[in-house]
């Protein structure tokens, strides 16, 4: 079998579907496509929508595990079937490609009808290929990933390196640090390269990279949120992600926006807020209350709410209850409503937590410190 000897894996591709006479798609082992043959061979929605996405749409990977494809591409070496008429898909045929026993990826041709012998054949012949320039591109990329990983860490950091590499990069303008906390490792894995893919496409001079506790990114300021919005709209596994975006600084001094990115994807993990991507003004108010944790759980014992909890824990008086729907609503009435007592009764409440334990509602600085205790408590 003739493949082409020279190029990268998109030639590889387009020679192999020269000789099927079928598309191809190239994909590492987390259906992120790598290679696809060219020419006019968009057979059917779900090769199209792969393609732009640069891996599996959710709804057609969801259809293909469920018929237990990927698990047998764990074992088997054999050219598999996948006829799913009813997703409106041609039928493919694939086959894993492995090194040193381990899969490292898969050949798909969309072909109707399924293989013949002859295809399969092909398939199983170019194997070996697509393994040898699999290596070879992994290993360019591993490069390629520690020299990201060196630039984003030197600019993050700050100082004269930092300024050297904003000089060489020609940074101009104003900068952002972004940072995003995944759910599992496996989830930061996977979206460290389709995220460069997309930084590569939309802004060249945006840079990103793994990091210990997820993806850390030097985005331009201007554009950051809409091309962190862009991305999530695209990507399969968004609902995993928390995106932290940092305050605008020149390039070489990003290391505050480096840590209130931190902060900002903190703040949206703690609640569970996942899918978007935030600056430090959308989440002023929960970073303010994250910041004040420690030292509220340092002093709790000294907290005007603490006064208030013993006291109910002592007498059943119900002053949390009271101060806290009366700062929540912001007058008596609707205090009362809430709590489903006479206003009266919260008045009572009100001035008992003032004369027994020295909380006065009317101080402004003494609300302030039960309604961020009370948020952080929540």
């Amino acid at each position: 079998m003739a493949l082409v000897e020279d190029g990268d894996l998109f030639d590889l591709s387009t020679s192999l579907a020269g000789l099927l006479r079928a598309p191809v798609t190239i994909e590492d082992r987390d259906t992120i496509v790598i290679a696809y043959s060219g020419g006019d061979q968009d057979v059917d929605q779900a090769r199209i929508s792969t393609i732009l996405g640069r891996q599996v749409p959710v709804h057609y990977r969801e259809a293909i595990a469920a018929t237990g494809v990927f698990e047998k591409l764990l074992t088997s070496d054999e050219v598999i079937t996948l006829d799913l008429p009813e997703e409106h898909m041609v039928a493919r045929a694939v086959v894993a490609v492995r090194d040193d026993g381990q899969l490292i990826g898969s050949i798909w041709a969309a072909i109707p009808g399924g293989p013949s012998p002859d295809q399969a054949q092909i398939l199983r012949e170019a194997v070996p290929q697509v393994a040898a320039r699999l290596r070879a591109e992994r290993d360019l990329a591993d490069r390629g990933r520690r020299e990201r990983t060196d630039l984003v860490t030197t600019l993050l950091a700050g100082g004269d390196a930092a300024d050297e590499i904003a000089a060489d990069r020609t940074m101009a303008g104003e900068w952002v640090a972004v940072s995003i906390r995944a759910a599992t490792p496996e989830a930061i894995r996977r979206t460290v390269g389709p995220l460069t893919l997309h930084l590569s496409a939309v802004a060249p001079s945006a840079l990103c990279a793994g990091h210990d506790s997820g993806v850390l990114g030097v985005l331009p300021a201007a554009s950051a949120v809409r091309i962190l919005d862009d991305f999530l709209r695209r990507f399969g596994a968004r609902d995993q992600l928390a995106v932290g975006i940092g305050t605008p600084a020149e390039a070489g001094n990003l290391a505050e926006s480096r840590a209130v990115a931190d902060q900002v994807a903190e703040s949206l993990t703690r609640r569970g807020r996942r899918g978007v991507a935030a600056t430090l003004t959308d989440v002023f108010a929960d970073v303010l209350v994250d910041r004040l944790d420690g030292f509220l759980n340092r002093h709790r014992d000294s907290s005007p709410l603490t006064l208030l909890r013993e006291h109910d824990r002592v007498h059943e008086s119900g002053l949390v209850d009271a101060v806290g729907a009366f700062l929540d609503r912001g007058e008596v009435s609707a205090a009362a409503e809430v709590l489903g007592v006479h206003p009266n009764t919260v008045r009572n409440r009100l001035r008992r937590a003032r004369e027994s334990c020295g909380v006065d509602v009317a101080d402004p600085a003494t609300r302030l410190a039960l309604m961020i205790a009370l948020r952080s408590v929540r």
